[in-house]
């Protein structure tokens, strides 16, 4: 997978685990399945049983080109709301 995570480098194979997020795992689910859904990642595989998830691998995951214009866009907003609040913190608003 291409997204990093605190402990987890895509270099090295490693793959995000729902803990390293400080996430239950219906948390993490409904998020993986958001991100599936929203097509900012290929290679997700959902298994369902009697209507709910049994099992999520995005061993094989892959970022798309839309995914990318998301972590672009939102890191933007990012470095905004960063700078306000810095601005705020400095003005005492």
């Amino acid at each position: 997978m291409t997204v990093a995570t605190r402990s987890s480098t895509p270099d090295k194979g490693n793959i995000p685990k729902f803990d390293e997020y400080e996430l239950n795992k219906e948390q993490w689910n409904e998020i993986i399945i958001l991100i599936k859904n929203e097509e900012l990642l290929n290679g997700v595989s959902i298994l369902y049983a009697d209507d709910e998830v049994y099992y999520i691998s995005i061993d094989s995951a892959k970022l798309t080109f839309k995914g990318i214009d998301f972590l672009e866009e939102n890191n933007a907003w990012t470095k905004i709301y960063n700078s306000i609040k810095e601005a705020r913190d400095w003005f005492k608003i």
